[in-house]
């Protein structure tokens, strides 16, 4: 599904449209900073053939399975000459499950995400600056806590003692608050 480097103008529905990407998701893409904004703003606003190609590089990242926090990484270092040659490369066959365990299979995905397809990403300024990169902050994952059994909370973890505090009180002021009867 590669387009050829050779420019031309799109509306969003257009590039929806070519990407197989709703229109929602390409805006929360750029939010995101995934793709570069378009050119212009509101209703003229338009999209180049280097956002359809970022978008398609993307979708074949999502379906071998890489998370969108890693895309991103990948992304980050890449102009738009490297996201073309990426994209014109074969894509990497995804392992096929085999009669071994689950945890076999996925170390098989992640040592073929290990090897990946794209070029290797050039230092951040942070890493030039000697700051600490991504990978020694601690990994966050989400936490469902449930007030009533119609409303969940959601809680990226972990937290700071203060927000801890805060939350915990939260906790407690909306379960006192769903415990009353009208």
């Amino acid at each position: 599904m590669y387009t050829s480097g050779m420019s031309k103008s799109f509306t969003i529905k257009d590039l929806s449209a070519r990407s197989g990407l709703n229109v929602r998701t390409i805006r929360y893409y750029i939010a995101q900073g995934l793709v570069p904004p378009p050119l212009g703003r509101g209703g003229g606003a338009t999209y180049e053939t280097r956002h359809l190609e970022r978008l398609q590089l993307i979708r074949r990242l999502q379906d071998a399975h890489q998370p969108l926090a890693t895309i991103r990484a990948q992304l980050e270092g890449l102009d738009d000459a490297e996201v073309r040659a990426a994209l014109q490369k074969e894509p990497a066959t995804p392992p096929t499950p085999s009669a071994g365990s689950a945890r076999d299979y996925v170390a098989q995905v992640l040592s073929g995400m290990a090897s990946g397809s794209l070029p290797a990403k050039p230092a951040t300024k942070a890493q030039d600056l000697g700051r600490k990169d991504d990978k020694s902050l601690p990994r966050s994952h989400w936490e469902r806590i449930t007030l009533h059994p119609d409303i969940e909370l959601h809680v990226r973890r972990p937290l700071a003692r203060a927000q801890q505090r805060r939350l915990e009180e939260l906790i407690t002021q909306a379960k006192r608050l769903f415990d009353l009867d009208p």
